[in-house]
C-alpha cells in the first residue's frame, strides 16, 4: 500500500472496495480465525489504505469512498463477526470524514443491501448491481444507502431501532427453520 501511494501522487479518488465475508457469527463462531481475518480486511484493509493515500488526498483536495454494507447498522446472527468489522469501518469512516474535513477531503460511505457478487451469492433475495451503487454516489451525501433493501433499513433504524434489530436476530430462526 506504501509503495503504491509512493508511486502515484495525483491521486484525487481512493475507493475501498475489499471485503470478505466468513459467514461466521461473532460469538459462537466455529472459526476464530474467520473473524480475526474479516476485521483485517474489512476494518483494518480500509484503515490502511486510507492512512496511504491521505497525504496525496489532502495535495489534491479528493475524495475517499469507503464500501461498507447496510449491515454495518444491524446485527444479523448468522453474519455477526461481518457487521462487528463493517461497524467498525463505519465509525472510521465517520472519524475520518471529520478528521479531514479541514483538508477539503470528503469521505463517503456506501452501506448498501446485497449486491450481487460471489460474496453473496447464496443470498435468496434481489442484489443490487454494482453499477447501481455508483450511481448513487452522484446524489452528494455523505452517507449513501443503495437499494431499496438498504434505504427501508435505514428508515426503519431511524423510526424503531429496537424492532429493526430484532427482525434481523429473528432473520436466523425463519432461515434456519426453513431448511
Amino acid at each position: 500500500m506504501a509503495q503504491a501511494a509512493a508511486t502515484v501522487g495525483d491521486v484525487t479518488l481512493l475507493i475501498n472496495n475489499a471485503g470478505i465475508n466468513r459467514l461466521e457469527r461473532a460469538i459462537l463462531s466455529r472459526d476464530a480465525t474467520a473473524v480475526r481475518a474479516e476485521m483485517e480486511v474489512n476494518y483494518f484493509g480500509t484503515l490502511s489504505m486510507c492512512r496511504a493515500f491521505t497525504p496525496a488526498l489532502i495535495a489534491n483536495r479528493g475524495v475517499v469512498v469507503n464500501m461498507l454494507s447496510i449491515l454495518a447498522r444491524v446485527g444479523l446472527p448468522m453474519m455477526g463477526s461481518l457487521c462487528a468489522s463493517k461497524a467498525a469501518a463505519l465509525h472510521m469512516t465517520e472519524c475520518l470524514r471529520a478528521e479531514l474535513a479541514e483538508h477539503h477531503v470528503r469521505v463517503l460511505g456506501v452501506l448498501p443491501g446485497a449486491i450481487n457478487t460471489d460474496m453473496s451469492r447464496d443470498f435468496p433475495r434481489l442484489k443490487l448491481s454494482v453499477t447501481e451503487v455508483f450511481a448513487a454516489l452522484a446524489n452528494g451525501p455523505d452517507e449513501v444507502y443503495v437499494g431499496a433493501m438498504a434505504q427501508s433499513v435505514s428508515v426503519g433504524l431511524a423510526a424503531d431501532r429496537d424492532a429493526v434489530q430484532k427482525q434481523f436476530a429473528g432473520y436466523l430462526l425463519t432461515s434456519t427453520e426453513k431448511r
